[in-house]
């Protein structure tokens, strides 16, 4: 007789209704790169340890009509190192969303969307995410089906170290077969020493005009809008995410699941884990949703894994 596998019950959140959550379906990455929030020490990452695959497709379902759930992020680590998991528990909500960092291919999701992260041309993204990172996603986009209805983005996350070359990336991706590009803005801790960040904001303010730049050179590739980049500068931020994260939407209704100790989920304060600085805040997420609100319009949906585009708007968008 085959050995049943253990399923056991989800952690207890209360009642509380969130129309979105993103899902740590594992703490190993192939990577490391360095701007990664997942891994860093304050949030809940250090156990290696897996749920395993039936456990987690019930327990998301579980989540799922408890809480309201229409559209999960499925993020790591790396997801596709569990691409048959992760595959099936994208069915189970109307709307997916996968990230990844491409190398283990581009997984087929069909009306939904899959983010693909890249941190700018060559010489800057494989220093940060590993040498010949940059090729082989490169090839991997190249060689998928660009007509099976999967709606594939790249998501640059824009550092003080990779923020030289915006315009040279954009260059380079501006004809590969995607339906997009996004960028999102780094996220520091409270006393963030990485060298990422920029810890006065207007500093920050340059690099936004620069993005906004190439959102009028590119408006057909950059999904990413202007009104939103203009709620991120420096005079403005922290009105929208205040100090302490206390105005920030996405902790009124989104829950972020990390894979904690034993293998069970744990929430974060946000999204970005447990020691964000909110009053620098960069998760272009954090803003496109605010600003989707203050137009009536409030259906944005998830963001890559470091802010990057959502799942029903950029998917109506590409198919028009």
């Amino acid at each position: 007789m085959a050995k049943q596998t253990q399923v056991s019950e989800p952690t207890d959140f209360g009642e509380r209704q969130y129309p979105y959550a993103l899902v740590n379906v594992t703490n190993v990455c192939n990577l490391d790169c360095r701007h990664c929030f997942v891994f860093r020490a304050d949030n809940p990452q250090a156990p290696r340890d897996k749920m395993n695959d039936a456990t987690m497709l019930h327990q998301l379902e579980v989540l799922r009509d408890r809480h309201g759930i229409r559209s999960m992020l499925f993020m790591g680590g790396e997801p596709m190192i569990r691409k048959d998991m992760v595959l099936q528990a994208a069915k189970l909500f109307p709307e997916s969303a996968i990230v990844t960092n491409g190398t283990y291919g581009i997984p087929s999701l069909p009306g939904h969307l899959v983010t693909v992260s890249l941190d700018g041309p060559m010489a800057l993204n494989d220093p940060i995410r590993g040498e010949g990172v940059f090729a082989k996603v490169r090839e991997a986009i190249f060689a998928r089906d660009a007509n099976d209805g999967t709606t594939v983005m790249l998501q640059m996350a824009v550092t003080r170290e990779n923020a030289p070359g915006l315009e040279d990336f954009m260059a380079e991706v501006a004809d590969w077969p995607i339906n997009g590009v996004a960028f999102a803005f780094y996220v520091p801790t409270v006393n963030d020493s990485s060298g990422q960040d920029w810890p006065d904001l207007r500093e920050r303010d340059e690099v936004l005009d620069r993005v906004i730049a190439l959102k009028r050179q590119y408006p057909d590739i950059i999904r990413s809008r202007i009104a939103t980049l203009e709620l991120m500068k420096s005079d403005v931020a922290v009105e929208t995410t205040g100090k302490h994260g206390e105005n920030c939407v996405l902790r009124r209704d989104t829950q972020p699941l990390y894979m904690g100790t034993g293998g069970q989920f744990e929430t974060p304060f946000c999204c970005y884990g447990n020691d964000v600085d909110c009053s620098r805040c960069g998760s272009y997420e954090v803003f496109n949703r605010a600003y989707l609100a203050s137009q009536g319009q409030d259906k944005g949906a998830r963001y890559g894994r470091d802010g990057a585009a959502g799942v029903a708007a950029i998917v109506e968008t590409a198919a028009e």
